[in-house]
């Protein structure tokens, strides 16, 4: 018996969804207008983001890094941000050694092999592409990441790198333009202690909103409409400016985009979108059958009940009640 010898490697595109979903609703493909493509990607936009409301798709825990500033305790959020699922308060240690600023890359030269787990990088114009890298000579240049900030004169990016071998040289070079940077930072052995969240109450009746410290203790998330934001307490001071705070977040699914592109969905989760975007055709084009719009909701809730029961990284649960309140 002969097989493909490939697996997962069938492109699943925007477009096969649609069409996917058509049929079930018994649409032949010479009555697919403009206009009901249109209403497809427009449901299909709408389903992606109410899976937001049902549980917490594991492919949309992001993790993120957000700067502190002295006298700021309100940190926005990225946009798609839904909410924080983990956040800690990270210190670094920093390394250092002989720096050369070119126009274009700042290059650190150590004493001793050393490594470097996270990059920082303070603004004095517009951010540009980067390419952080490390050298065992200063001549022959290893190529770590490479990264697109998107950031402002005077703001902070941080960077963890996806490997810390120790070497002797290290650089950050702008891969376009001049890194227009009024200060670098390296950093490794990082602590991270976790934040408290509060809720709104508890934040509204802390006395004095404005008391600064160079550990943020607490935050309550404000659930805008737009971008979340995190009110810290207590808010950071001079001090703070070098640490960060270290989100695990749950994002939205990535927009629909054109046909030819995929949705940002796993394998396992094509059968479930297929069938409930047509359940929402079916409501939405006038010559679907009455008669299937209820068997198309009844499949449809039955392949997200399917996707929706695998929806977990099997990793084990450990319950620790409190019950000090309890006894003496």
């Amino acid at each position: 018996m002969a097989y493909s010898g490939t697996v997962s490697q069938t492109v699943f595109d925007t477009r096969k969804v649609i069409d996917n979903a058509f049929r079930r609703c018994k649409i032949p493909a010479a009555m697919i207008s403009a206009e009901y493509i249109e209403i497809a990607n427009d449901q299909l936009y709408l389903l992606l983001s109410a899976l937001a409301n049902d549980g917490v798709p594991l492919w949309c825990i992001e993790k993120t890094l957000m700067p502190l500033y002295e006298g700021v305790g309100d940190v926005t959020l990225p946009v798609g941000t839904v909410d924080v699922l983990n956040s800690n308060l990270r210190t670094l240690q920093e390394v250092t050694g002989t720096d050369t600023t070119i126009a274009a890359s700042v290059t650190t030269e150590f004493d001793t092999e050393t490594a470097v787990a996270t990059v920082g990088v303070r603004w004095s114009a517009a951010s540009v592409p980067l390419a952080l890298e490390r050298s065992d000579d200063g001549s022959t240049w290893t190529t770590i990441q490479t990264e697109t900030p998107s950031a402002i004169s005077g703001e902070w990016t941080w960077f963890d790198l996806d490997s810390t071998v120790a070497a002797l040289y290290f650089r950050i070079r702008a891969t376009t333009g001049t890194l227009s940077a009024s200060q670098t930072y390296l950093g490794n052995n990082p602590t991270e202690i976790p934040l408290a969240r509060l809720n709104r109450d508890d934040y509204t009746n802390l006395p004095n909103k404005v008391f600064q410290s160079n550990r943020p203790l607490q935050y309550w998330f404000d659930r805008r409409v737009s971008q979340p934001v995190m009110h810290l307490w207590p808010i950071p001071n001079a001090a703070a400016t070098e640490y960060q705070l270290v989100l695990w977040r749950h994002r939205h699914i990535m927009d629909v985009g054109t046909m030819a592109q995929s949705l940002e969905v796993p394998q396992r989760w094509l059968d479930a979108i297929v069938a409930s975007l047509s359940a929402k055709l079916a409501l939405e084009i006038p010559e679907v059958a009455p008669d299937m719009i209820p068997l198309l909701s009844q499949i449809a809730a039955a392949a997200v009940n399917g996707a929706q029961t695998e929806e977990r990284d099997n990793s084990p649960i450990r319950w620790a009640p409190n019950i000090s309140m309890y006894t003496s």
